[in-house]
């Protein structure tokens, strides 16, 4: 199957549910027909190439530290025989 050309018009005449100055991307035929017919103009293409990137996460040490309690600590066993006896 081969896939449609798509082109991005920008509509100069309401079309349909859409309306004046909207960017839409249609296949490349009905494009053309609504150039043609005066109802859209081609929108310029521009080449961007996007990079992504990935900000570092911040550590910010404005959280004042919290007075109260401690948790009580589990005792933990002294003997850890793992024969049970």
């Amino acid at each position: 199957m081969e896939c449609p050309w798509i082109m991005k018009i920008k509509l100069t005449q309401n079309y349909s549910t859409y309306t004046v100055g909207r960017v839409v991307d249609c296949e490349d035929e009905t494009a053309r027909r609504l150039i043609r017919d005066g109802i859209a103009v081609r929108e310029p293409q521009m080449d961007l190439i996007e990079a992504a990137t990935v900000e570092p996460d911040a550590e910010r040490a404005d959280a004042r530290p919290r007075r109260g309690r401690k948790p009580n600590a589990i005792p933990q066993p002294q003997d850890s025989d793992a024969a049970g006896g």
